[in-house]
């Protein structure tokens, strides 16, 4: 005897194969892109004003620059990215589309005032290993995976995520927002700066690590897994000045409202 689908059966398997055919057209699409070959030791600064930033390694030797709007699509066209090559490298920037804002060396340039509220531009960012990256956004979280070299982070009103490191200084602040800090390997004796107004500041770095600490906070508790010696410094629940191993390096972690945790990488 030889079934047939019921008419029930029949509609799901039309409605399934209509997902099945729109979902690639409902994919996010990209609003902007870039794509470029830069010298060793050039530097990528990413500049957002409402958006997240995202870096990771690049697999093709290329800088490579992925935008993408979210929010009221009806706000989309009053926003943009570009992309500045200067003497020292790129500045990528999200900028108001107007005559009051520009990209430069310093990053976006911002004069009057516009409502971000409706729209946003998420960057992702793949970056040679052999780059210098400094990011920056002034609502929204950034994250770096892999760099290498000098590192700078900061956001206004975000979490900062740093990850695998190979590191020779790092600086990375918010005013609102948690920073997570993880190096693999220390390439220099660069310093190292983290400073939050309101959040937590978590680092988490490699055995055998040696740096002159200063960590305080204001509201909130101070952890080490590393023995410190005291020396001329001084230590209370809020407030520890110290060496770490040899010293030398400076590191420099504080916070507002928040605690603060040094943890040695398993």
């Amino acid at each position: 005897m030889t079934s047939h689908p019921t008419p029930m059966i029949r509609r799901l398997l039309s409605t399934a194969l209509v997902v099945a055919i729109a979902t690639p057209a409902l994919a996010q699409r990209a609003d902007f892109t870039w794509s470029k070959a830069l010298p060793a030791g050039n530097d990528v600064s990413i500049s957002n004003v409402n958006g997240d930033i995202t870096v990771k390694p690049s697999t093709t030797g290329n800088v490579e620059v992925t935008g993408t709007k979210r929010g009221n699509s009806r706000y989309f066209d009053d926003i943009k990215a570009e992309a500045r090559e200067t003497s020292h490298g790129v500045v990528i920037c999200v900028l108001h589309v107007d005559d009051d804002s520009h990209c430069d060396d310093e990053g976006g340039r911002h004069y009057g005032h516009h409502d971000w509220n409706d729209v946003r531009m998420d960057l992702q960012v793949s970056v040679p290993t052999n780059l210098r990256v400094s990011a920056s956004s002034v609502s929204g979280d950034v994250s770096v995976d892999g760099a290498h070299g000098d590192v700078d982070a900061h956001s206004v009103s975000g979490d900062i995520h740093l990850d695998r490191l190979h590191a020779t200084s790092v600086h990375a602040n918010s005013v609102s927002g948690d920073i997570d800090v993880g190096v693999d390997e220390f390439t220099g004796r660069g310093d190292l700066y983290f400073h939050t107004v309101s959040g937590d500041v978590t680092l988490s770095v490699p055995r055998g690590f040696d740096a002159d600490l200063s960590m305080s906070t204001v509201s909130g508790d101070i952890d080490s897994d590393f023995p410190v010696t005291l020396g001329n410094g001084r230590m209370s629940r809020r407030r520890l000045e110290a060496r770490i191993g040899n010293g030398g390096r400076r590191l420099d972690v504080g916070t507002v409202s928040g605690d603060l945790k040094l943890r040695q990488a398993k």
